[in-house]
């Protein structure tokens, strides 16, 4: 399912990803990611988008932060 909104996030920086998000908030809840599926990285104009595919533990999420605005998106779940 499509969402599409900019979220709140706790990331750390260092291996084994340059990013990774450790815990995210969203309509009011704040979610764990407990393992990262899988990562890849885009190009829109200049700005650099990392993408993840997160879980935690129930549900499948994509996180998205851009590297120019700085701002982190929860662009898909899938239940």
């Amino acid at each position: 399912m499509h969402i599409g909104e900019t979220i709140s996030v706790i990331a750390s920086f260092g291996l084994p990803y340059k990013i990774r998000p450790v815990k995210f908030k969203w309509t009011g809840r704040l979610f764990a990611v407990k393992e990262i599926t899988y990562f890849w990285m885009t190009k829109e104009g200049q700005s650099t988008i990392y993408h993840f595919s997160v879980s935690d533990g129930k549900t499948l999420y994509e996180l998205s932060f851009d590297t120019t605005s700085l701002l982190w998106r929860l662009e898909n779940l899938e239940v």
